[in-house]
């Protein structure tokens, strides 16, 4: 919008660049002299803000204008006002607060990372009955202050708030502003785009239960890691000060702890501290609060210097995240898996801000490589298509000119060195492809393609060099492989060590992962370019893909037979297409072995995860998997649940035999295994995009009695439900469109849609 562009406003006057600042507060009072037919206000800001019109506010929405790359682009908001103004004198106000523009970002918590002043730009375009139109935007008759009482507002460390200088009436007309200065004239070099992700809303409120832990401190529990802020009240003298501070579990001894934010080597932290903290400082008398531009990853809250008697009733943990509809829901006759699922629902809501971030409290970054291995599972759960959509033409938009692409996106104040990973990079294919696949996405294949192609042919010039220590080794397949650049390979992988890894990564690329994606990418290439009508694209997506297979093939399997201990490694070839069946068959028996000879635990890190218990079912070895799925001891998905996690760790062993938590409580990249609930164990799949046609096979096995899935598809709503009672199995399943039935006798049924009851003998 140019209006909106040319109405950039500074509130703020010197500055210190390293402290932490205080809101500003703006306010202007027009006059309205006919009687309103229709108001609009369009609305946007380089940090947070909050707008209100005689003192009510004009959304729900929070966190706006939400985050994008603002070094390209910034989002506005367009509100219809009408019912808010009345003719006479009315009072437009706001509240602006640092947001992701200047405040504490990613692992290292830098600031200013995309500018050190914060600017706002509105317009009013209000139409009178007589059909007149007046406009009022932001110039240089609004005033400000930042004598308010939000006295910092940090987005990772917290705010402190001074209820002792709330601005009594200052959003009436009458408010004498005349301490308050001038405003000056702002820009921003950007573009300006209509919002186009979900708003962020205030969504579940939780009630706590009081503890006091044995060291003695006083700790709210609300039963459920999330991502959000408390809302409390309280009596108090004024100028008391009480702190809360906000953590997602507590420690061996059961006390509080931020210990598992604080990430060491050699005993030696590597990142910013992370406070999580909330100062309030009281006025006289009864009071409520809650904070307006931070919010906290957190299932457990300390109190320090509370004034009074600690009621479960005075607080409310608010859940806050991208108001997505849930689309998918299963149960089972297994509550640990019940729970599984519940866990990883949470783990999306946690991490789905206006951008799909690793973790809500240490980093809160826009890891690539952690969406494009949960992007399907998330789409069972929640309708993530509009979400995902936006942050893909950041993803485009940060592409680098080479055509590499960012480990982290958006990336204000992020290392550049590391981007292009294997696993990571390519969510610039597998992202698109997934919506298109699970809603019927064409038009984000036609968007992104440019950036697709762009990458496809920088990791082609990445496979034509070669690592030093192979150039003397003849490879008559070597233009196909890529043995160069930084990988995180099969990040947090079971007993590895995470930074040791990195250090072998940076010295060695893992080839083996590299190349893998690589042929995976240009796989889906082609048949990207097939649904968009591109079809010589497509034919030479699909020829280099069979040379990438060829060369994989080559070096990396001994005749099609990997040669390996890590589960990764038979997994990753099977899952990715890159071997013929008969290859599969071996491999996949030799994972099974390998997983039987571990007692069913886990072995796999972020990149085939999503992708073992398929591969299981695939060639034969069901129940193999669910035993995997239902294995209780470290490392598996119920040891978390056991262990009492309400969200999925980032690590297996997150909190270890002796009680030690370490790492993120909230990282929803191996909650990916939902995907497998879906589409084995209710047996739901596209057969055409966006459910256009269905296949629904489930595959029983395990404890399992029953499992009713049920899944609101962009075609319709999509049921399977089954029972087991000995060898009897009866499926009944209800659809919108064109359906394949495969029952685990291997019988297949057709139905144009509707509902259907089928039975059959297991074996």
């Amino acid at each position: 919008m140019e209006e909106l562009k040319n109405l950039f406003i500074d509130p703020e006057q010197d500055i210190d660049r390293d402290a932490f600042k205080p809101a500003s507060y703006l306010r202007r009072v027009i006059q309205l002299d006919s009687e309103i037919s229709r108001a609009e206000l369009h609305i946007t800001a380089c940090g947070l803000y909050s707008a209100y019109i005689n003192g009510l506010l004009v959304t729900d929405e929070v966190f706006t204008p939400g985050y994008t790359l603002y070094t390209k682009r910034l989002q506005f908001q367009s509100f219809d006002v009408t019912e808010l103004l009345q003719a006479g004198q009315n009072v437009l106000s706001l509240i602006m607060g640092d947001g992701w523009w200047r405040g504490s970002l990613g692992a290292t918590s830098a600031r200013n990372a995309y500018g050190d002043d914060i600017r706002l730009a509105a317009l009013l375009k209000v139409i009178f009955k007589d059909g007149n139109e007046q406009k009022i935007g932001t110039d240089e008759s609004w005033k400000a202050t930042q004598d308010g009482p939000i006295r910092k507002s940090d987005w990772k460390d917290g705010e402190v708030y001074d209820a002792r200088r709330e601005l009594q009436g200052w959003h009436e007309a009458e408010y004498d502003d005349s301490g308050w200065h001038v405003v000056r004239p702002a820009q921003y070099d950007g573009s300006l785009v209509q919002s186009e992700g979900e708003p962020i809303r205030e969504r579940e409120r939780l009630q706590p239960k009081v503890l006091t832990t044995p060291d003695g401190a006083t700790v709210l529990d609300f039963q459920q890691n999330l991502f959000g802020y408390v809302q409390f009240q309280l009596n108090a003298p004024a100028s008391h000060e009480v702190l809360l501070t906000h953590g997602e579990v507590l420690d061996e001894n059961g006390n509080f702890t931020q210990k598992n934010f604080q990430f060491k080597i050699l005993g030696r932290s590597v990142m910013a501290p992370l406070l999580q903290e909330i100062r309030y400082i009281a006025k006289e008398g009864a009071q409520t609060y809650k904070p307006t531009f931070t919010a906290q990853g957190f299932r457990y809250v300390k109190l320090d210097n509370w004034p009074e008697p600690v009621l479960p009733q005075n607080f409310t943990a608010i859940a806050v995240y991208s108001d997505m509809h849930d689309i998918g829901r299963l149960r089972c006759s297994h509550e640990g898996i019940n729970k599984l699922i519940e866990n990883t629902k949470w783990s999306l809501k946690g991490n789905f801000l206006d951008i799909p971030t690793d973790c809500p409290t240490r980093e809160r970054a826009g890891w690539t490589g952690d969406i494009a291995s949960f992007c399907e599972a998330g789409s069972y759960l929640m309708n993530i298509n509009k979400f995902l959509a936006k942050w893909m033409k950041d993803v485009a938009l940060q592409q680098h000119e080479d055509g590499r692409i960012a480990n982290i996106v958006p990336g204000g104040g992020m290392p550049k060195m590391l981007d292009g990973s294997a696993g990571w990079a390519d969510a610039a294919v597998i992202v698109p492809y997934t919506l298109y696949k699970m809603y019927g996405n064409r038009q984000i294949l036609a968007d992104q393609y440019d950036s697709m192609t762009r990458f496809l042919s920088f990791m082609e010039g990445r496979a034509k060099r070669t690592h030093w220590r192979n150039r003397w080794r003849h490879n008559p397949h070597s233009d196909f492989v890529i043995d160069t650049g930084y990988h995180w390979g099969e990040w947090l992988e079971p007993g590895r060590h995470p930074m040791q890894d990195m250090i072998r990564n940076i010295l060695l690329p893992d080839a083996e992962v590299a190349t893998a994606y690589f042929g995976f990418s240009a796989e889906l290439m082609a048949e990207i370019a097939q649904a968009l009508d591109k079809a010589s694209d497509a034919d030479r997506y699909q020829a280099l893909a069979d040379d990438i297979k060829a060369a994989y093939r080559h070096t990396f399997t001994d005749d099609g037979l990997v040669r390996s201990r890590r589960q990764c490694h038979y997994v990753r070839p099977v899952a990715l297409g890159l071997l013929d069946h008969s290859d599969n068959q071996r491999n996949v028996s030799l994972l099974n072995k390998m997983v039987t000879a571990n007692d069913y635990c886990i072995g796999t890190g972020f990149l085939t995860t999503p992708f073992i218990l398929n591969v299981l079912c695939d060639y034969g070895f069901v129940e193999t998997a669910y035993k995997m799925a239902e294995n209780e001891k470290s490392p598996g998905w119920l040891y978390q649940v056991n262990k009492g996690a309400t969200t999925i760790w980032e690590k297996w062993d997150g909190i270890d035999a002796d009680g030690v938590p370490r790492f993120s409580f909230n990282h929803y990249a191996f909650g990916a295994v939902a995907a497998w609930f879906f589409s084995y164990v209710a047996g739901i799949k596209p057969l055409e995009p966006g459910f256009q046609r269905i296949s629904i096979k489930p595959y029983p096995g395990g404890s399992l009695t029953y499992a009713d899935c049920s899944y609101r598809s962009a075609a319709g709503p999509i049921r399977s439900a089954w029972q087991r009672d000995g060898q009897d199995f009866s499926l009944m399943v209800e659809t919108p469109a064109a359906t394949e039935i495969h029952l685990p006798d291997g019988a297949r049924h057709e139905i144009s849609g509707g509902k259907g009851t089928f039975t059959c003998q297991l074996s």
